[in-house]
């Protein structure tokens, strides 16, 4: 029986070419949410969540994003104190019908005063499906359903 350790597939050996996601300097990940009218989620977002609009385009507008951009580039999520890193989300607009059922949920890391930001949220009116807890991974979260229904967990260190 072979019991040399294995390593998952797609990782190179030992002394070889570093991974392609290094080679190529990955550096961030923006989340597309289907929604059902791109301008009120986009409005919505910036206007109930505290996002700022990128851009929205399309003839009529059928794609937008909303960012947040740091005054600071802090050193990571926990060191979000210090400005944090930027945070981009796309919205695409389709038919209801053609939206895929969501089977995730989007994780926003907030530097400090999660329980203000929750309570900010709920004198705005957004959905809360979990109220703060506080996790034993560190962490301090709540969770929301935005208007087209995917959920958005927001969390802070501890």
């Amino acid at each position: 029986m072979d019991t040399a350790p294995t390593r998952p597939q797609g990782t190179p050996a030992p002394g070889r070419a570093a991974p392609l996601a290094e080679r190529h300097a990955f550096h961030g990940l923006q989340p597309v949410l289907p929604v059902a009218d791109v301008q009120r989620a986009a409005r919505w977002f910036c206007e109930v969540l505290g996002f700022q609009l990128d851009f929205i385009a399309g003839e009529p507008p059928s794609y937008a994003r909303v960012r947040h951009l740091p005054a600071v580039a802090g050193e990571g999520w926990q060191g979000a104190r210090d400005g944090g890193v930027p945070m981009y989300i796309r919205l695409w607009q389709c038919a209801p019908e053609a939206m895929p059922p969501w089977r995730g949920e989007l994780v926003v890391h907030v530097g400090h005063d999660i329980d203000g930001l929750h309570a900010a949220y709920l004198a705005r009116g957004v959905t809360v499906l979990e109220p703060p807890i506080s996790q034993p991974w560190g962490v301090r979260e709540f969770a929301i359903r935005e208007p087209d229904g995917h959920v958005l967990r927001f969390c802070a260190a501890t």
